[in-house]
């Protein structure tokens, strides 16, 4: 195989793919890229309709990612090579055309200006098979709603939870409007923007780590990205490249069930007032000394504010935030981090919020102060909540939070 790239077009190309290689694995083809010149048909369409064409593909058995780019191919091959190893000598080599050229020793020369490389390599068809990329359903949304809905929701995701739906996100689909919902036992995260009424439906659970490799893809832009569900692999197509991963076969938590229908009192606030002096609160919680387990903040919402406090090994830390409160007055300790992260992931343009509490054992629901259409309230506080401006995000959304027990 003998084929010319543009140094610039060839690391766009494997640097997101060489992010799903280099991770260890007994099978050494998935710990490389699969460079087919031109593509083989019998592995998958790929875009394009030239054979001056490379397809690069990454597989670690679970999920994957192939794009195409352009090229000069005298010699075909199909061969995998190496993602570390490849990945540094296209960073390292000057401006300009690179050249991979691989002879029948399986040893490949990667050269560029007046440098050239000397690697092993292994023959294309070792490497795993990877699924077609068809399905029933199929969907477009412009990027940036899928890039916000993700990061509004991720910090909920549990990381590596016995039950493996809540290690991703609960994807549903119906009625004109997306929802992602993300749960780790102690908080529950949902957001929900429009889309097109006549998208069909689905209810999927997708890997959580699987959607923060997607959000760092996607850009903050009316550009498209498509979705295809098939039997069980999820595909988003972004430009040339086709990103996709096994779908989690689990039940999801009934999340509906778990948000109240009504509350004992309720706080409207500024969410950046409640992010600085948590942040600045965290300073003493976060503190670990001596083996001692992080300490709790304990929140008071009374009267025309919240009063936030903390003692721990370090120090203690009290906090003010006022507040508009009605119902009754509440006393409820929080990890300080699961309301920050929560405030972290809160869309932007929100400039305030409502709190809906129901005492100090029982979670807390933190949503736009003009209220989501995840909260159906039976009784609604008597304070009528702000109007929603023009120029807000059309995200809904809604964040529950479980208190911590306090001592005494």
């Amino acid at each position: 195989m003998k084929v010319v790239f543009d140094k610039s077009e060839l690391l766009s190309a494997i640097i997101p793919a060489a992010g799903i290689s280099q991770i260890k694995n007994t099978l050494t083809t998935i710990e490389g890229l699969l460079f087919e010149c031109p593509p083989d048909i019998k592995m998958g369409d790929f875009d394009g309709d030239t054979t001056d064409m490379c397809r690069i593909s990454a597989f670690d058995l679970e999920k994957g990612l192939r794009t195409s780019l352009k090229c000069k191919i005298y010699e075909e091959g199909k061969y995998v090579i190496n993602a570390s190893k490849i990945l540094q000598i296209v960073r390292a080599l000057p401006d300009g055309e690179i050249t991979i050229e691989i002879d029948n020793s399986l040893r490949a020369v990667v050269s560029g200006g007046n440098s050239s490389f000397e690697i092993s390599v292994s023959p294309g068809e070792d490497f795993p098979t990877m699924p077609m990329f068809k399905g029933d359903r199929r969907y477009t949304f412009p990027q940036h709603i899928i890039r916000d809905m993700i990061n509004e929701t991720m910090f909920a995701a549990a990381q590596n939870d016995q039950r493996p739906a809540y290690n991703g996100e609960f994807l549903k689909i119906g009625d004109g409007r997306a929802t992602f919902v993300a749960c780790d036992g102690n908080r529950l995260s949902c957001v929900s923007a429009e889309v097109d009424p006549d998208s069909p439906e689905c209810e999927i659970i997708i890997p959580a780590k699987f959607l923060g490799e997607l959000s760092r893809m996607l850009h903050d832009s009316e550009d498209e990205v498509t979705m295809i569900i098939g039997n069980k692999h999820i595909i988003f197509k972004i430009d040339t490249i086709y990103f996709f991963c096994r779908m989690i076969e689990s039940k999801y938590l009934d999340y509906e069930k778990v948000l109240p229908r009504s509350f004992g009192a309720e706080a409207y606030l500024s969410p950046a007032e409640l992010k600085a002096a948590l942040e600045r609160a965290s300073i003493i919680s976060e503190d670990k000394l001596g083996g001692n387990s992080k300490a709790y903040i304990k929140m008071v919402f009374a009267g025309e504010k919240i009063d936030i406090s903390c003692v721990s090994t370090s120090g203690s830390i009290f906090e003010t935030v006022p507040a508009a409160i009605t119902g009754d007055e509440m006393t409820i300790g929080f990890t300080c981090r699961l309301l920050l992260d929560a405030l972290r992931g809160m869309p932007d343009g929100v400039s305030r919020i409502r709190i809906g509490m129901n005492g100090a054992d029982k979670g807390i629901c933190i949503e736009p102060s003009y209220g989501s259409s995840f909260i159906k309230l039976e009784n609604r506080a008597e304070a009528a909540p702000d109007e929603k401006s023009d120029d807000e995000k059309t995200e809904d959304f809604v964040y529950f939070i479980m208190p911590r027990r306090m001592n005494g």
